[in-house]
């Protein structure tokens, strides 16, 4: 796809920096879907593979995890080691997601054998609630990663929610605090930090949607009887994508209440039809361009909102689901398994850049999700398949974390093909073709005449990686650097420089 002849030109500038950016940028979520848990973060065994009418998975192709595969609490090891090891996950959002507006944690602990099967009524299947609020936090420590937990506000109480809490998180001698000693088998207290409070309340798909008012004021009482029970948690409201008005009336009664506010967006959606690549293309390559808009609209409401009511503490954002999704792809029906191609890691570089572009508003992003549902990794009973999208997120991981994010300006054509959302350009402006993002470290062991190279590139944009055929991988590399560089068209290049 050839955009100029023109010669391009970035301008970095390392005088002006935004922010540090935000480890927890690069947090996932896991969710009661499909192969999430069941499949993905434990094996698939005959009662827990996810069954339902829609998707019916028959005994005879059920295949068992060896037990040298897991770990002792009978964990997925290779997982684990991807999650913790490769892309350094920081922080895991849980139960969901839709599955949490009709979640009763209650029904999660204690013995495995006394715990009831539920019908699961945001996505039809049956949950066997073998993996709850304890194998979670275990998980957690094993992926050495923070976790996140979402209440239910959809058939939840507050009561409910508090003794949620005290289970997680109580020290002294209270009836919670103690059954979660009796439970884990151990003292100390789960020391769950972060609370979400609840998940698209505002959705029409949701068990217990709520209208942006009531959700609000029934928030605001939550969070102050939460704090109350433990003062040093922090606390996410619900927004929804951050320009519309349910944002805007959640924000004017919960700033004082609240650390941050979530928002959610995914893009991705269009045809699959190699017919129309060009279309599909500019769909969900420069999709992420109306994210970013989000948050420069969010954080004007954001302020607002404080101004209103004087409030002097930040409030940041938790982008606490995003991610690349054809809902015609990853349906319901297939538990969200969707493969991607390499277009799609394009999309996944793009939303990256945003997130460090708007370090100083972004402080949590959670990519979702995790493991097979709408994923960079997708298990079989023995392996795992890295898809196009596990790259990117790679690289950003481990090379643009513990850095401060600076300004960028490019000198770069538009693209002028159609964008979904439509408003993107009509409204923001349409997206550069060059999508760029900048970060200072303190130091490399570069010669200031090398450049350190990264590279993601194929000539079908449509290429997928398979099981034992990676179309897509990096190309790692050093060159001598000269102040240009050659990028091949449809390609994502990371590079470490010395200035």
């Amino acid at each position: 796809m050839s955009i100029s002849d023109k010669p391009l030109r970035i301008d970095v500038f390392p005088s002006a920096p935004i922010a540090d950016v935000s480890p927890l940028i690069f947090s996932g979520f896991i969710e009661h879907l499909g192969r999430c848990i069941y499949g993905g973060i434990l094996p698939s065994t005959r009662t827990t593979f996810p069954y339902t009418p829609r998707n019916p998975c028959p005994q005879d192709q059920f295949v068992e995890t060896p037990k040298e595969l897991l770990t002792a609490e009978g964990f997925r090891k290779d997982v684990l080691e991807v999650i913790r090891d490769e892309l350094k996950v920081p922080m895991m959002r849980w139960p969901g997601g839709n599955y949490v507006s009709s979640y009763h944690w209650e029904d999660g602990v204690g013995p495995k054998e006394q715990r009831k099967r539920r019908p699961e009524l945001a996505w039809g299947f049956e949950e066997s609630n073998e993996f709850g609020t304890d194998e979670f936090i275990a998980w957690c420590r094993q992926a050495r990663c923070e976790p996140y937990i979402c209440l239910n506000m959809g058939t939840g109480t507050l009561a409910e929610a508090l003794h949620w809490v005290e289970y997680c998180n109580g020290t002294g001698d209270t009836y919670y605090a103690n059954l979660r000693r009796r439970n884990a088998g151990r003292d100390e207290p789960h020391n769950v930090k972060y609370w979400g409070l609840g998940n698209e309340v505002w959705g029409p798909w949701q068990v217990g949607q709520q209208t942006a008012p009531d959700y609000a004021e029934k928030a605001r009482r939550w969070a102050h009887a939460i704090k109350l029970i433990d003062p040093s948690v922090k606390l996410v409201a619900c927004g929804e994508t951050g320009l519309d008005q349910w944002d805007s009336t959640v924000l004017d009664v919960l700033v004082d209440k609240v650390d941050l506010h979530s928002i959610h967006l995914y893009t991705g959606f269009g045809p699959r039809d190699r017919s129309q690549q060009e279309k599909e293309y500019g769909r969900s390559v420069y999709g992420p361009d109306a994210a970013e808009y989000s948050l420069e609209i969010a954080r004007g409401l954001i302020n607002k909102a404080r101004v209103a009511k004087q409030i002097q503490k930040p409030i940041k954002i938790a982008f606490d689901e995003w991610g690349v999704w054809d809902e015609t792809v990853g349906t319901a029906e297939n538990g969200l398994e969707q493969f991607y191609n390499f277009a799609d890691a394009l999309a996944m570089a793009s939303w990256l850049n945003v997130f460090v572009r708007q370090s100083d508003l972004v402080d949590i992003a959670c990519l979702a999700q995790s493991v097979n549902v709408i994923s960079p990794l997708i298990t079989s009973p023995t392996g795992v398949l890295k898809q196009t999208l596990y790259y990117p997120l790679y690289l950003f991981s481990n090379y643009m974390r513990g850095g401060t994010a600076v300004k960028v300006q490019i000198d770069s054509p538009v693209f002028t093909g159609e964008t979904l959302p439509a408003w993107i350009s009509s409204i923001k402006g349409p997206p550069r073709h060059l999508d760029v993002s900048a970060v200072l470290h303190g130091g490399t062991s570069l010669r200031i005449a090398e450049v350190e190279v990264h590279e993601l590139w194929h000539p079908d944009v449509k290429v997928r990686n398979g099981w034992g055929k990676d179309e897509v991988t990096v190309r790692s590399s050093k060159s001598s650097w000269k102040s240009e560089w050659t990028f091949k068209e449809h390609s994502f290049t990371l590079l470490v420089l010395d200035i």
